[in-house]
């Protein structure tokens, strides 16, 4: 059911800055938002409020020395945003727009008039509890060095 979003959220995230660059990714996140086939709509769908969590574990039967690093990436909500539009889209283009778009029933989806306008003025947005299993997760390999640091 989440195939699409979920997709695009992997693709926004594979150009996102590094998490250890927190103040540049929250910017990108601001400024950027999924990945859509009909950019002409009026419409944009932006990641809010971003969950990492970062999980360092040794490697069973691996080297002592080895660490396997493992990112979780989750929005914490989605903003729907009438770009650069002040009032709210109408109703039947939104439950169009997440049909269209995303493949999503609007029904069940839970949306919230948000009291700002998106980033700089972006537009009027609503929020949207972020759907169940819309994640991704990187890992990498960490190799411990031993080193002997002499302070004297």
């Amino acid at each position: 059911m989440i195939e699409r979003l979920l997709e695009a959220y992997a693709t926004l995230m594979s150009r996102a800055p590094g998490a250890a660059f927190r103040k540049a990714r929250a910017l990108y996140l601001n400024k950027y938002s999924l990945p859509q086939a009909d950019e002409q709509t009026p419409l944009k769908l932006f990641v809010c409020d971003e969950q990492l969590t970062e999980t360092v574990e040794p490697i069973d039967g691996g080297d002592p020395q080895e660490r396997l690093v493992t990112l979780r990436s989750t929005p914490g909500a989605l903003a729907l945003v009438h770009w650069q539009q002040t009032d709210p889209a109408p109703d039947d283009l939104v439950r169009h727009y997440f049909r269209q778009s995303w493949g999503l029933d609007p029904e069940p989806l839970i949306l919230k008039a948000w009291p700002e306008p998106w980033f700089r003025n972006g537009g009027h947005q609503i929020r949207i509890t972020s759907p169940t299993g819309l994640f991704i997760q990187q890992q990498s390999l960490l190799r411990l060095s031993e080193q002997n640091v002499n302070f004297s």
